[in-house]
């Protein structure tokens, strides 16, 4: 039944200033109350009063036709169980269950995109979608159903949930919501399920890097790297955005660190760090600016201007933006986590770590961490394999009136994929790295963010000991500790 969120917890104010795909990622863990600016509501009004009233003038998609093939249908307005029956028969999904902050992340971005007053819905809506976000029991949506154009059956589901006619994920049946004439069409013309998961992956993708260049800059120290490569006379020389970001975020890491620098210069798992994880970077600034942009956009089909006060039809829920940021972050990823497996090949190298072979600690010709190698070259070939471009796929459904489709969907699910294979990757290198200081008996300042980092790290720092051994839990620990921070860090 209906739970109240925390008392600690803000109320989230919705339709005066756009909702980031930051705040979306924090306040979408727990239950939230939402305070609906007055003229957003006002919008949301004037929108269902536009669009009956043209609706009674001209037919209007989805209110007085039928939806994809049938659009050449003429419906009778006054038939209510048309909608019912929209909902219904769009309420089919596949595969697992989403979790639920999944489905809460997408419900908050769906009731933003309402509240732009661009979809001639009847105004119930609003306060039966904040009384189910304040709730922790949610409508049950299966993870499989979109292409990209529109989330038809993610909300389908939430709408069958709301209605009260399927089990929301406590087991119970309420109904919030009931749709009047014309309300169906417009509840599922939305991108906002898809949008809501990829900025979730977006938060898990910021905190990923912010681990990769921590675990990069220990292995800088065990290899004795040279900071030259960091030097803020290369930034001016080629300032791309990213590059910048990176390499003065690894500057503020390794600042107050002392050492020599063992070569005149690295290879490319250092020397390239700056460009490769500043591409990243750019990728995922990109993503961020097409997040926000769809979180905050009326992408409803029909579109209901309240500017010209008619309706037009378009197919803004498309998601081609989003696809083509989604696959640009795959492939940066793929780059980033090249450089990863680089790096766990050099501390492998004696003459990079002036440690044995492999960082072996017992018997000459000992394996040490030579299968670590393995185990990140396994994953990395998982990454490239999802890393392939969702947004080539084409399609053609709905006896041919849909020909197109961007296979955002499937991107976010791809680049879910990529990224625990990246983490993968990365705690390869995070044991390597770790093992070598411990050697070396040197470990980063205590009293720096790098330090603090490497504190965190007790249990892998205690598990060094002679001889070889299986590194399976080894790896399953930083494999833990690094999901941990990707999933819950703001």
């Amino acid at each position: 039944m209906h739970q109240p969120p925390p008392l600690h917890d803000p109320v989230l104010r919705l339709g005066h200033a756009p909702l980031t795909w930051q705040e979306l990622f924090r306040r979408s863990r727990t239950p939230l109350r939402v305070d609906i600016d007055p003229e957003a509501a006002r919008r949301v009004t004037v929108s269902w009063e536009t669009v009956t009233r043209v609706a009674q003038q001209r037919p209007v998609y989805g209110r007085t036709t039928g939806v994809g093939a049938n659009r050449t249908v003429h419906l009778d307005t006054s038939d209510s169980e048309k909608d019912l029956s929209l909902l219904r028969s769009h309420g089919t999904g596949s595969g697992r269950w989403l979790p639920s902050r999944m489905v809460r992340a997408g419900l908050l971005a769906r009731l933003n995109q309402l509240l732009q007053g661009g979809s001639g819905m009847h105004p119930d809506i609003i306060p039966a979608l904040e009384d189910t976000l304040a709730s922790d029991e949610l409508p049950r949506v299966h993870a499989f159903g979109a292409i990209g154009t529109g989330d038809l059956s993610s909300f389908g589901e939430v709408a069958l949930g709301l209605m009260g006619e399927s089990e929301l994920s406590g087991g119970s049946l309420i109904r919030r919501w009931w749709p009047h004439e014309g309300d169906a069409l417009p509840f599922l013309s939305t991108n906002a399920m898809t949008t809501a998961q990829a900025a979730l992956l977006a938060g898990r993708l910021h905190a990923w890097l912010s681990c990769y260049e921590k675990v990069a800059a220990l292995s800088f120290l065990a290899v004795g790297g040279s900071s030259e490569t960091f030097a803020p006379q290369l930034d001016r020389a080629r300032p791309h955005r990213g590059q910048l970001t990176v390499a003065e975020r690894l500057r503020t890491l390794l600042q107050g660190e002392d050492h020599e620098p063992r070569r005149v210069q690295d290879s490319y798992g250092f020397r390239a760090l700056p460009a490769v994880a500043g591409a990243f970077q750019q990728t995922l600034d990109r993503l961020g600016e097409v997040l926000d942009i769809e979180l905050n956009a009326a992408s409803e089909n029909p579109f209901v201007s309240l500017e010209a006060s008619d309706v037009f039809h378009n197919a803004n829920f498309h998601t081609m933006e989003l696809a083509l940021a989604l696959d640009q972050t795959k492939l940066a990823l793929s780059g980033v986590g090249h450089l990863s497996l680089a790096r766990l090949g050099d501390l492998s190298n004696p003459g990079m770590t002036g440690l044995q072979p492999f960082l072996a600690q017992g018997n000459p010709g000992d394996s040490g961490i030579m299968v670590l190698e393995y185990n990140a070259a396994a994953a990395l070939s998982r990454l490239r394999a999802a890393a392939q471009p969702a947004s080539l796929g084409s399609v053609v459904i709905s006896r041919g009136t849909e020909d197109h489709a961007s296979f955002s969907t499937q991107a976010v699910e791809q680049l879910t994929q990529c990224l625990d294979a990246a983490e993968t990757v990365l705690a390869c290198e995070l044991v390597a790295c770790v093992r070598a200081l411990v050697l070396q008996g040197r470990a980063p300042a205590a009293d720096s963010d790098l330090g603090s980092f490497f504190d965190s790290l007790q249990p892998l720092r205690a598990a060094q000991a002679p001889g070889d051994r299986s590194l399976s839990d080894d790896i399953a620990q930083a494999t833990r500790h690094l999901h941990l921070l990707s999933a819950d860090e703001d």
